[in-house]
C-alpha cells in the first residue's frame, strides 16, 4: 500500500504543477490573458460612457445634485451626519440655477429643454463652487444620501482634494464633469469583468465575447454610468464580487480567493446596501464547491483503490472493469487541504477557513456600516425623514404595473428625471430576447453542475429585484406612495446576467459564431434609439438642426469643444474596428466553438485577429472530459513507469492498451519509450509520452473544443 501512496503523492504533485494560471483568482494574470477583442470592446464602452457624460446636461440624471452635494460635503470637511440631520448646501442650491436645470427664483422647478448655445455662460465666466450661493435663494431641502454608505463620496472627495487648490475653487461645471468621469472609470471595466466571469464559468469563446458586448446594449447603463451616482461604484464592486464567486464555483477554495471575495463583497456593501445580495451567493458557492469536492474526492479514492487492486499480480479486475476514469476531474484546489493522499476526508472538509477569513474581511471592508445601522437605527438601512414620498397611486394593481413595466423601461432607458425614454417596443423586444437567451442557457446546459452555476448567476438580478420590490411595497403599504422603483438598481448584477446571456448565445450550435455580430448590431441599434430620443429633447429641439444641437451641447460642456470632438471621433473609429472584428468572428469560425469541426491546420490570421492565438482558456474541474494542460502536458503522461496506467495514458510494457489506442502487430514498448509506428494515443491526450517533469510536444489546434454550457 505504501507504493500506491507514493505514486498517489507524485500524481497529485505533478497535477498541481500543471494547473493553468487562471484556475486560481489572480487578477494580474486575468488581465494578462484578456484577448485583444475584449480590450477593444472595453475601450469602445469607455468612449461611449465618456460621450454620454457630455450628451446629458448637468444634473439631468437621477439624484445627481444630491450626489454632488454629498461629495462636496466630504471634500469641504463637513463630515457625514446622521440620517435626517443634513440638508443640501447653499452652494448646491445655487448650482441648480447655474446649470441647465432651474432658474434663480425657482431652482427646484425642472426646465425640460432644449438648451441653446445662446443660453450657455462662457466657460471663463462660470462661477466657482464657493460663488454659487446668492441672497434670496430658496431654502435647501433635506439631504437623503446620508442613508447610504459613504464610499463613493469618499472616493470623489479624494479626487477633488488631490487637484491643485481647494475643491471650492473649482468651477461648478468642472466639479460635475470630473465626478462624471470618475463614474465612467468605475463602470468602464464592466465588459472586461463580464468576459472574465463567462470565460471562467462557461469556457466558451463566443460566450465571453457576447457577455462583454451586453453592457454596450443598455443605454440606461451608459446614462447612469456617466453621471454622478453611487450606482457606478456598486456596478464595479458587484462585478468584481461576481468574478471571485465564479472562481469559487469552479473549485477555487484557496484562502487568497476567499479574501478577494470578502473584500469585493465588503466594498460592494460599503458602496450601497444592495451589495448584500452577494452574501448568500458567496455562501452558496462555497457549499456547492464543497459538495462537488466531496464527490470528486470520493471518486479519486475509488480510483486509487482500483489502481491498488490492479497492481496485484494476476488480478483480472482491471480488464473486467475496463479503463479507469480520468484524473482530470479531481478539483485539486480542494485537495490542497490534504497533505496525505490516503486521507480523502480531509480533502473533502468544508472550506471554513477561506469562508471565515473572507467574512471577516467583508465586515472590515464595509459590512460594519450596517452593523452600526442596526445598533443606531434598529434597521438595516434607515429612511430619510421629511423626504419627498414619491408618486401617489390608486391601488396595488397600479403599483404592480409601475413595478413591472417601470422596471423594464427604466432598465433599458428612462433618462434624466424620467424626462425621455427609449421606445417601449424596443425595450420589450430587448427584454424578450434576453429572457429567451437566459432560458436557452439553462435548458441547454449539458450537466446539472453547469445548470446550477448558471442559476447562481441569475441570483444577483433576482435578489436585487426582490429587495427593491420589498422596500417599495412596504413603503406603498404605509403611504400609498411609490418610490424606489428603477431598473438601475439591478445593474450590480449585470456581470452575472451577462454570463448567462453569453452562455445562451453559445448554446446555438453553428449559429453561435453569428451571435457576437448580432449582439453588437442590437447594441448599436438600442444606443441609436436612445440618442435619437435624447438629443432632440435636450439640444436640437423640434426646429433645430444637427449642427445647432452639437453647438449647443458643446457650449454647455465643461470641456473644450475640441476635447469632446476627439472623443466622438475615437468612438466612431472604435465602433468601426469592433464591427470589423465581429465580421471576422462570424466568417472565420474557430474549431473550439460549438458545432465547428476540429482541423489540424495552424491558427489562421483571421483567428488571430479575432483574438485566438493559442489553446482554449479555462479548465473544467467538474467536466466529463479530459483536458490537457496549458503547455500540452498530460497529467496521465507524468505517471511513473511502475504505476498502473490511467485512462488516456500511453500503454506501457505489460499493460493492456487503453480504449481507442492501436498498436502495430508484434510491436513491443518499454516503459517511457515512444510508441512504435502505427501507435496512436487516446483522443484528448498529448501526442507522445512525457517523462515526469518534462515538456510535451504541442497539440494540434482544435484537439479540445469548448463545451456549451
Amino acid at each position: 500500500m505504501s507504493a500506491v501512496v507514493a505514486v498517489r503523492s507524485q500524481e497529485l504533485d505533478a497535477a498541481r504543477q500543471l494547473l493553468r494560471p487562471e484556475v486560481r483568482l489572480r487578477p494580474w494574470r486575468v488581465l494578462r490573458r484578456v484577448p485583444a477583442p475584449i480590450w477593444l470592446i472595453t475601450i469602445l464602452f469607455t468612449l461611449l460612457l465618456s460621450s454620454w457624460s457630455v450628451l446629458v446636461p448637468q444634473y439631468h440624471a437621477p439624484d445627481e445634485p444630491h450626489h454632488v452635494d454629498a461629495v462636496m460635503r466630504l471634500a469641504e470637511g463637513k463630515g457625514w451626519p446622521p440620517v435626517g440631520h443634513a440638508t443640501v448646501s447653499p452652494e448646491t442650491v445655487g448650482s441648480l440655477a447655474a446649470a441647465p436645470v432651474g432658474t434663480r427664483a425657482k431652482p427646484y422647478q425642472l426646465i425640460p429643454g432644449p438648451f441653446s448655445k445662446a443660453d450657455a455662460t462662457p466657460r471663463a465666466d462660470r462661477p466657482e463652487w464657493r460663488e454659487l450661493p446668492k441672497p434670496g435663494q430658496p431654502q435647501p431641502d433635506v439631504q437623503q444620501m446620508m442613508q447610504h454608505p459613504p464610499l463613493y463620496y469618499l472616493v470623489g472627495a479624494g479626487l477633488l482634494k488631490a487637484l491643485p487648490g481647494a475643491p471650492q475653487d473649482l468651477r461648478f461645471d468642472l466639479v460635475i464633469g470630473l465626478l462624471r468621469l470618475m463614474s465612467v472609470l468605475m463602470v468602464a471595466p464592466l465588459p472586461l469583468v463580464a468576459w472574465a466571469c463567462a470565460d471562467r464559468l462557461t469556457e466558451s469563446r463566443a460566450a465571453g465575447r457576447v457577455a462583454a458586448l451586453v453592457p454596450l446594449g443598455i443605454p440606461m447603463l451608459t446614462h447612469v454610468g456617466s453621471s454622478v451616482n453611487n450606482d457606478a461604484l456598486l456596478v464595479l464592486t458587484g462585478s468584481l464580487a461576481t468574478l471571485a464567486i465564479c472562481y469559487v464555483l469552479r473549485g477555487d477554495t484557496s484562502i487568497r480567493t476567499g479574501l478577494w471575495t470578502g473584500a469585493f463583497i465588503g466594498l460592494a456593501m460599503f458602496s450601497k446596501s444592495l451589495g448584500v445580495v452577494f452574501v448568500p451567493l458567496a455562501v452558496a458557492a462555497y457549499l456547492l464547491a464543497w459538495r462537488r469536492g466531496r464527490r470528486a474526492v470520493a471518486g479519486a479514492q475509488a480510483l486509487a483503490d482500483a489502481q491498488a487492486l490492479a497492481a496485484v499480480p494476476g488480478s483480472g479486475a482491471r480488464s473486467a472493469a475496463g479503463p479507469a476514469p480520468t484524473r482530470a476531474d479531481v478539483p485539486f484546489l480542494l485537495a490542497d487541504a490534504a497533505t496525505d493522499p490516503t486521507v480523502p476526508a480531509r480533502a473533502a472538509r468544508f472550506p471554513w477557513l477561506p469562508l471565515l477569513l473572507g467574512s471577516l474581511l467583508a465586515l472590515a471592508a464595509g459590512a460594519w456600516w450596517f452593523v452600526v445601522n442596526l445598533v443606531r437605527y434598529h434597521t438595516f438601512q434607515p429612511s430619510t425623514p421629511g423626504f419627498v414620498p414619491g408618486t401617489k397611486l390608486s391601488g396595488w394593481s397600479e403599483f404592480t404595473d409601475v413595478l413591472v413595466n417601470g422596471t423594464i423601461l427604466r432598465w433599458w432607458g428612462d433618462f434624466g428625471w424620467f424626462e425621455v425614454n427609449v421606445p417601449e417596443l424596443a425595450a420589450r423586444i430587448g427584454t424578450a430576447t434576453v429572457a429567451v437567451l437566459l432560458a436557452v442557457a439553462v435548458v441547454q446546459a449539458r450537466r446539472p453542475d453547469r445548470r446550477v452555476d448558471l442559476l447562481c448567476m441569475l441570483w444577483p438580478t433576482v435578489g436585487l429585484f426582490a429587495l427593491m420590490t420589498l422596500q417599495s411595497a412596504l413603503h406603498f403599504h404605509k403611504t400609498f406612495y411609490v418610490s424606489g422603483v428603477s431598473g438601475r438598481y439591478l445593474f450590480a448584477g449585470l456581470a452575472a446576467l451577462a454570463v448567462v446571456v453569453g452562455a445562451g448565445a453559445a448554446s446555438l450550435g453553428r449559429f453561435t459564431r453569428f451571435t457576437p455580430p448580432l449582439v453588437l448590431a442590437a447594441a448599436v441599434t438600442m444606443q441609436a434609439l436612445a440618442v435619437h430620443a435624447v438629443f432632440p429633447r435636450w439640444w436640437e429641439g423640434p426646429k433645430g438642426s444637427l449642427r445647432t444641437g452639437l453647438d449647443s451641447m458643446l457650449a454647455w460642456s465643461p470641456w473644450p469643444a475640441v476635447a469632446a470632438e476627439v472623443v466622438f471621433g475615437l468612438l466612431a473609429l472604435g465602433l468601426v474596428a469592433t464591427v470589423a472584428w465581429a465580421v471576422v468572428f462570424a466568417v472565420r469560425p474557430d474549431p473550439r466553438d460549438p458545432g465547428e469541426p476540429a482541423t489540424p491546420a495552424g491558427v489562421p490570421l483571421g483567428d488571430l485577429i479575432a483574438g485566438h492565438a493559442g489553446d482554449p482558456s479555462g479548465y473544467d474541474w467538474f467536466g466529463a472530459g479530459h483536458h490537457a494542460s496549458e503547455n500540452g502536458t498530460d497529467p496521465a503522461g507524468t505517471q511513473p513507469a511502475d504505476s498502473a496506467p490511467t485512462a488516456g495514458a500511453l500503454p506501457t510494457a505489460g499493460a493492456l492498451p487503453t480504449a481507442g489506442a492501436t498498436r502495430t502487430p508484434g510491436a513491443t514498448q518499454t516503459p517511457g519509450a515512444t510508441p512504435t509506428a502505427g501507435a496512436s494515443p487516446t483522443t484528448g491526450t498529448a501526442t507522445g509520452t512525457v517523462p515526469p517533469g518534462g515538456a510535451a510536444p504541442p497539440r494540434a489546434p482544435g484537439a479540445h473544443r469548448h463545451r456549451r454550457g
